[in-house]
């Protein structure tokens, strides 16, 4: 009797330390994972199909692009990037994060280049996640994760916003081709911009804030 009675006490004292453990551990951060098609660049066909894949977390957004490596000189290139090209050759990942989609003209859903503005209601951020170069066959992975209040860049007269708002932004993700590797070059080749969003030369992929 008296040895059952520790041992309920045990149980009661173990009990007690391990709720009050769980209650000093952190809440679970949210997860939410979006993915998407990624789209030719003329951003209407499909060029790698569940290509592009984010996960929101609250400290962070993390992207994946997977994607066939295409073949020199069939597709379009931007306008400062010599051709013909050849193989190996360099791209890099880039995401247009809009903190504040609902301050977009068209609103939450509609954030785009009208929005890129001096004022960047949007409260836009761009940040170059990835950069590789990489033979012609096979596949491209590009991967990369953005701390919440990393540095952003952007346009030089936008007052870019660095990432605050990882669950509810809208997040648009580019491939953007840069030609030959040029080794001279490196490492900046693998991290400058490439392009403009009016030159029909990304691979693209646009995130709705989810549902």
């Amino acid at each position: 009797m008296h040895s059952s009675l520790k041992s309920s006490r045990w149980t009661v004292l173990v009990g007690a330390v391990v709720i009050a453990l769980m209650a000093a551990v952190p809440a679970t951060a949210a997860t939410t994972t979006q993915t998407l098609d990624l789209t030719d660049q003329d951003g209407v066909g499909t060029y790698s199909e569940d290509g592009v894949r984010i996960t929101r977390k609250n400290n962070g957004l993390s992207i994946r692009v997977t994607m066939p490596v295409p073949q020199p000189n069939t597709y379009v290139y931007p306008d400062e990037i010599p051709t013909p090209s050849a193989s190996p050759e360099v791209f890099t990942g880039w995401v247009f994060i809009f903190n504040n989609p609902a301050g977009c003209a068209g609103g939450a859903g509609n954030c785009g280049v009208a929005d890129v503005t001096g004022a960047n209601p949007g409260e836009l951020g761009i940040y170059n996640f990835a950069g590789h170069a990489t033979g012609a066959g096979g596949n491209l992975v590009l991967t990369g994760q953005i701390e919440v209040g990393q540095t952003a860049g952007g346009p030089p007269f936008l007052p870019a916003v660095d990432l605050y708002n990882t669950q509810t932004s809208e997040v648009h993700v580019a491939v953007a081709p840069h030609g030959q590797l040029d080794p001279a070059q490196l490492p900046g080749q693998q991290r400058t911009p490439a392009g403009t969003p009016a030159c029909g030369c990304w691979w693209l992929a646009l995130f709705d804030p989810p549902a």
